[in-house]
């Protein structure tokens, strides 16, 4: 009897530890201190109908998600408070995720996570590049600088996997051209 006890406990044990294995967990904090009961969104890209959106209240300037659908998502505040907070793109991948929503939000933690808040990163600083290029009438370095932000995006996407979460995101901004 006392076999059979402890087999069953081991085997629960191991049920459910494997079922954490492929689950995401998103460890959010908020940088606006009046963002108190303010619901937060997790919402698939693409996939904005309200059965795909998953939504909290944020306490203590906190708040969490976990799941096991791996996909690309967006983390939004509540629409009247957007103004306190940056969305962010997350991919839903098995792993502890950590954001941080403010007026630049950042993201990380996992492998594909650390990598969009490189192509975030990036992506910023291209803008303002490009921006300053184009009001200095210097439109052929701004296409330039555009040309190499896509195939840095490109290859990035390609180092991700072109069947990861991030890696497939980045290739549907930027595909690869076809080959004859």
């Amino acid at each position: 009897m006392k076999r059979t006890l402890i087999l069953a406990a081991l085997l629960a044990a191991a049920v459910l530890s494997s079922c954490g294995r492929d689950q995401y967990r998103i460890h959010g904090r908020v940088t606006s201190n009046d963002l108190e009961g303010v619901r937060v969104f997790l919402v698939p890209v693409g996939h904005e109908e309200p059965e795909n959106v998953d939504s909290l209240e944020i306490h203590n300037h906190e708040f969490s998600f976990k799941g096991n659908k791996h996909r690309m998502c967006a983390i939004r505040l509540h629409r009247l408070h957007r103004d306190k907070g940056q969305n962010l793109l997350v991919a839903t991948e098995p792993g502890d995720i950590y954001v941080t929503i403010g007026p630049n939000s950042t993201g990380g933690g996992t492998p594909q996570n650390d990598s969009l808040q490189v192509w975030k990163d990036l992506t910023i600083e291209k803008n303002l590049r490009y921006g300053e290029l184009y009001e200095a009438g210097r439109k052929d370095l701004a296409d330039s600088l555009q040309a190499a932000y896509r195939e840095r995006t490109r290859a990035m996407a390609l180092a991700l996997g072109e069947e990861s979460i991030a890696g497939a995101f980045l290739l549907s901004m930027y595909p690869l051209p076809q080959q004859p």
